[in-house]
């Protein structure tokens, strides 16, 4: 639910609770979203938990962050962290996107009218989107000028039916201040990834400074509830879901189906099996190699689970009779009829041209080849007929290029590349026949050796001759990224103008929705703050029940059950001081709460506005949720507030924190 439209009847019926402004005002402003310097380029949720800017999120949010801001980063990541007091405190970096940042939402304002002025009955859909963007544009620098202290985002909300102006309060000094071992926050590792039970201390915790000293977040921040919730109990969860598809048509979902999920799941699935062959033969590696390949493996299982619930016919059936009844109550008016009554056929025509397309914007690419990508960046940076945008981003990456060659990673990414592409493009695709000149994978990687695009004076040739100089250039790698380039061109083209139909059609989607259903039915996930409500509870599964709580007796005991072997080993602090820890208190729990998109790092909260728990994932039941809701078994899941107490007390040793987080 978004804070402008609080489903506040659905609220009283559903739990006899009415949350009144003050209430939803505490919730939203207590919650925040964690990015880098780009503020509206938000990864993950987080919140404030003490009166002096401490600040609650996921291990898995900030472990990339921790590893890029120092040399022993990847040490620390591993090993855990503490700092004993302010001073110990520092400061982090995003991997790509300068200082880690905070961003609280201050201020709401619908701004649908001023988006769409000057959008004529007639506008073609690139000329509507052409108009959209010039008064986004305008809307900012005005909203930039008149409150220069809050940076502005406009958000499209049900695929554009509704814009709203978000307004954030800023704190770009954020310091790290605990974190658990990476091996206790992702305990089990892929095997029990979106499962449950679950004995993951999925915790980190960070500070906010401004002007150097900790942020006074005073009127703003949740109080700590020791003991967490109780079986039932009434929770909500205010986050950032990063995207859901739901209010796509069945034809979109197809789409999704039939060629874009399986593409990437095939990549995913084939670069794991790389790297779990490289790390083989070279045992050191794993340890660099981790963090990355957790994340593969989500993604691995998140578009599986995806897949499957596209192709489950119970959910496709409730998906189609939910369209139907949408659509008959559409042409049952003749005036929603005549304005919206073609809307599917245009948007199925948008989903049947991106079948095509999508392999094509997937493998008209350098596919890991070091040297192909390095030549494609100059032959970007200088090329007339690139943007002014894409000249820019490449004139950046000019400055990054060093002498290198393909490796041991670059050389089986390529390869696997090329194989796939051949299953998803015809034979005689520029790819194959102009890029790669008729070579297979080897061979081609094989010419890439005897380019010099790479060794400086050569480079430096290149850019100071300008286009002229590489127009002319017959480096092997520069005559291939030509060509390349031109494809990407063409893609992008196609591309931008089908996402320009998409954007049109799926406003006017909206629009009809708004005209039959009202806002009863909230929009899809965008990176922005919403908050959603549910219950803690249990679920049947494997032909038995899951508990609503897990403790520590389980957690030690899947350690006893796997002999301590990756992935379900303990660090050396948790073994040796299992003794300390009270093994009745839970770990982790599960809630009926929605947080399908992602809202990793997100605090849940009692009607109190307790801290109860933190969300870090949601059971391999509720991934089909992202395009088709359902409550019954999927379940979003979360490290218990006594859990992150236990671990800090007993294990880390953090009393000033723990002090600072019950109040002492």
């Amino acid at each position: 639910w978004t804070f402008e439209n609080p489903p506040l009847a659905y609220l009283e019926k559903e739990y006899g609770f009415k949350p009144d402004q003050k209430w939803l005002n505490s919730l939203r402003l207590a919650a925040l979203r964690l990015g880098g310097e780009t503020v509206t380029r938000g990864f993950c949720s987080a919140s404030f938990v003490s009166p002096k800017g401490l600040i609650m999120t996921n291990n898995h949010c900030v472990r990339d962050a921790v590893s890029s801001t120092s040399q022993d980063g990847p040490g620390r990541v591993k090993s855990g962290f503490y700092a004993a007091s302010y001073e110990d405190e520092y400061r982090l970096k995003t991997d790509n996107d300068g200082w880690l940042t905070v961003s609280q939402l201050n201020r709401i304002t619908t701004i649908t009218d001023r988006v769409n002025a000057g959008i004529a009955e007639g506008d073609d859909e690139a000329t509507i989107k052409s108009k959209r963007e010039a008064n986004k544009k305008k809307i900012l620098e005005e909203a930039k000028q008149k409150d220069p202290k809050l940076v502005p985002q406009v958000v499209s909300l049900y695929q554009g039916g509704i814009f709203q102006l978000y307004q954030y309060r800023v704190f770009n000094d954020v310091r790290l201040v605990c974190m658990p071992h990476l091996q206790t926050a992702h305990f089990g590792g892929d095997p029990d990834n979106f499962t449950y039970p679950r004995y993951s201390i999925d915790f980190s915790f960070l500070r906010a400074y401004e002007d150097g000293k900790p942020a006074d977040t005073t009127e703003h921040y949740f109080k700590w509830k020791q003991g967490g919730a109780a079986e039932n109990e009434l929770v909500f969860v205010p986050g950032n879901p990063g995207s859901t598809e739901r209010l796509n048509t069945k034809a979109q979902m197809d789409y999704q189906r039939d060629v874009k999920l399986p593409i990437l799941l095939e990549m995913l699935t084939n670069r794991l099996n790389i790297f779990r062959k490289l790390i083989k033969q070279r045992p050191p590696l794993a340890d660099h190699f981790r963090t990355q390949m957790l994340s593969w493996e989500n993604g691995e299982k998140a578009f599986t689970g995806n897949i499957r619930g596209l192709k489950d016919p119970a959910l496709m059936a409730q998906k189609v009779a939910a369209e139907k009844a949408f659509k008959a109550r559409v042409m049952k008016d003749p005036k929603l009829a005549e304005k919206y009554g073609k809307l599917w056929e245009q948007i199925a025509e948008v989903a049947a041209k991106r079948r095509v397309q999508e392999p094509l914007s997937h493998f008209h690419a350098p596919g890991n080849s070091y040297v192909l990508n390095s030549a494609l960046t100059i032959v970007r940076a200088f090329d007339p007929e690139e943007s002014a945008e894409d000249h820019a981003e490449a004139q950046k990456e000019l400055k990054t290029l060093r002498v290198g060659q393909e490796n041991l990673i670059s050389i089986p990414i390529f390869t696997d590349h090329v194989t796939r592409a051949h299953k998803w493009l015809s034979d005689n695709d520029p790819f194959f026949t102009k890029v790669m000149g008729g070579k297979g994978p080897t061979q081609f990687l094989r010419s890439m050796l005897r380019s010099r695009v790479l060794l400086d004076d050569e480079r430096a040739a290149l850019t100071e001759g300008g286009w002229e100089a590489i127009a002319k250039s017959e480096d092997v790698a520069i005559v291939a990224a030509r060509e390349l380039a031109k494809l990407i061109r063409a893609d992008s083209k196609v591309s931008k103008d089908l996402d320009a139909k998409e954007d049109v059609y799926g406003a006017r989607i909206a629009q009809a929705l708004f005209a039959t259903y009202g806002t009863g039915v909230s929009p899809d996930a965008t990176m922005t703050l919403r908050f959603t409500d549910g219950r803690v509870k249990g679920y049947p599964c494997n032909g038995t029940l899951a508990p609503f709580r897990t403790s520590f007796y389980g957690l030690y005991a899947r350690n006893a059950e796997f002999d301590n072997k990756h992935p379900f080993d303990l660090p050396e602090a948790w073994l040796e001081r299992q003794d300390k820890i009270d093994m009745t208190k839970s770990v982790n729990f599960v809630s009926t709460n929605d947080i399908t998109g992602g809202n990793s790092g997100s605090v849940v909260v009692n009607k109190e506005l307790r801290v109860v728990g933190l969300i870090f994932d949601g059971n391999i039941e509720s991934l089909h949720n992202d395009f088709v809701f359902k409550q019954d078994v999927p379940r979003s899941v979360s490290v218990h507030v006594d859990g992150i107490i236990e671990a800090m007390a007993k294990i880390y040793q953090a009393d000033r924190v723990v002090k600072e987080l019950i109040g002492e």
